[in-house]
């Protein structure tokens, strides 16, 4: 099994894509022109940055900002491709 994807819910998508794209030398594969929500190829894996409005959107049960809570920051992840 492979791991697809992960998403991080974040205030500044752009700036986010920005520092890892720096840090790291990930190559950005995709920004919305809304800058909610942006991807990073980091080899097998790509690495997601959603803003927090998305996951007010996609979480039914709500969504609290990691800054905003002593719980961990909401992630998603997805395992794609075949077993090896």
């Amino acid at each position: 099994m492979k791991f697809g994807y992960t998403i991080i819910y974040i205030p500044d998508v752009s700036a986010s894509l920005a520092f890892f794209e720096s840090a790291f030398g990930f190559s950005r594969r995709f920004l919305h022109e809304s800058g909610t929500y942006g991807e990073l190829q980091t080899g097998e894996t790509t690495l997601v940055f959603a803003a927090h409005e998305l996951a007010e959107m996609n979480f039914k049960t709500g969504h609290v900002q990691a800054s905003k809570s002593p719980e961990p920051q909401r992630c998603q992840t997805q395992s794609g491709g075949q077993r090896d």
